[in-house]
């Protein structure tokens, strides 16, 4: 049953331009039909001033809820919030489950409203509080690096495409045609041509103080672009009034690449900003220290996970990150081809992607970055595909996550052996209850 069931219960659909109001009375019936207000400062007031008369009605504070829709409920909720009112946000997911709980085939903006409201009265419906203002903050910056990194990205792909018509054989010659050495030498040679009629001294000169790597690998590079370059002047000749595209991706890889460079230190500004909550601080310090985890992915979990203290157990934690194997049941029937249901945060998933894929790497010289999950994946790709190995990874990372944000105690290695025998003696000593 909800805990809202007697209160003075509000529901706000939330669109760009304006929302539309339903108000529903601690005894169940609809104060009046629902209306609507404009987002700006006149609509917004004219939401307070109804609310409060209704509050001085019915000797109750109400209690609103909004569906979270990016960030076009954002204003009205903070403005609502500051004037001390209570509220809530509530998953898209369950606001859309409550579609067809009447026959008719009827969806409006005051349907929907009152729709809001009667989901959080009645219904045991999970909800949210909305993050403090640093860590929404915090939020909105880590999600628009990875924009930005999917932008790089989709620039870097479009580069290799046109290397491969304008410059065949280019991406063949540097290891990664993203390092400095490569970025370098095309944009001091964007073309084939550019090279052949380069000076052979400064183009060795240029790929000795970009790769530093020494003369004889130098000399060997110089080879191979000069080589690469006279096979590319089959190409048709019109095809050298493309070679500014080429320029124009080396413009946008480095502009994307500052942009990035500016947001991570926009990130540490507000860290370390006064305001910035200590418990937050301490959580991302403490995952920094783990090893496969940077600071970006750090401050991404904690950005995500918002309020840690809400989560009473590890399997709440894992069902956040959508982490969770769903479930397929009816009558008889029993599926045992689940896939994890992928439901909560999708910026979370990625990072633990890329978490576990740096867990279970191994450096240059053959150290594992972390021995017992490395071991864990090799043991469970024997039975399992790689994909589904590094779920499993993904998984025990969230087990390691909860433990160190819970205790506040950095990440120690443990063996299974060690770890079970440690759980024992915990056990063993932890006092006992006497009926």
């Amino acid at each position: 049953m909800s805990q809202f069931l007697n209160d003075f219960v509000v529901g706000i659909d939330v669109s760009s331009e304006f929302s539309v109001v339903a108000m529903i009375a601690p005894s169940g019936e609809l104060i009046r039909k629902p209306f609507r207000i404009d987002h700006n400062p006149a609509g917004f007031n004219k939401l307070l001033e109804i609310l409060k008369k209704e509050e001085e009605r019915l000797k109750r504070k109400p209690i609103y809820f909004v569906e979270s829709t990016g960030i076009f409920h954002l204003p009205l909720f903070f403005f609502l919030r500051s004037n001390d009112l209570k509220g809530f946000v509530l998953n898209p997911l369950c606001v859309h489950s409550t579609k067809n709980f009447d026959i008719r085939k009827v969806k409006n903006d005051n349907k929907d409203a009152e729709a809001i409201a009667r989901l959080a009265k009645y219904q045991d419906v999970k909800f949210s509080m909305m993050p403090e203002p640093q860590i929404l903050a915090l939020r909105m910056m880590v999600r628009e690096y990875y924009s930005r990194c999917d932008m790089l990205t989709e620039m870097k792909n479009r580069l290799c495409t046109d290397l491969y018509l304008l410059f065949p054989g280019f991406l063949d010659v540097f290891s990664n045609p993203f390092g400095k050495t490569a970025l370098a030498v095309l944009s001091a040679y964007p073309s084939p041509k550019d090279v052949l009629n380069a000076d052979p001294q400064q183009l060795l000169e240029l790929i000795s103080k970009s790769g530093r790597k020494g003369e004889k690998w130098s000399a060997k590079k110089a080879l191979q672009l000069l080589e690469t370059a006279q096979l590319s002047l089959s190409m048709p000749n019109e095809f050298a009034l493309l070679d500014s595209k080429i320029r124009f991706h080396l413009d946008g890889i480095d502009s994307f690449k500052k942009c990035l460079n500016a947001i991570e230190s926009q990130l540490h500004t507000i860290i370390d900003s006064s305001d910035f909550p200590d418990t937050a601080r301490k959580h991302i310090e403490l995952l920094d220290q783990m090893p496969g985890v940077g600071f970006i992915s750090a401050v991404t979990l904690i950005a995500e996970i918002n309020d840690f203290s809400l989560f009473k157990s590890p399997k709440a934690f894992t069902a956040f990150f959508g982490i969770d194997p769903s479930v397929n049941q009816s009558g008889k029937f029993t599926g045992d081809r689940n896939r994890i249901s992928k439901r909560g945060t999708r910026i979370g998933r990625r990072v633990l992607f890329t978490m576990a894929l740096s867990s279970i790497r191994t450096t240059r010289n053959g150290d594992s970055i972390n021995p017992i999950l490395r071991d864990y994946y090799l043991k469970k790709c024997v039975s399992k595909k790689k994909k589904v190995a590094l779920i499993a990874v993904m998984h025990k990372l969230l087990h390691y996550i909860f433990a160190v944000l819970r205790d506040l105690k950095p990440f120690e290695f443990r063996s299974p052996q060690e770890h079970q025998a440690w759980r024992n003696n915990k056990l063993q000593t932890a006092p006992k209850h006497v009926a």
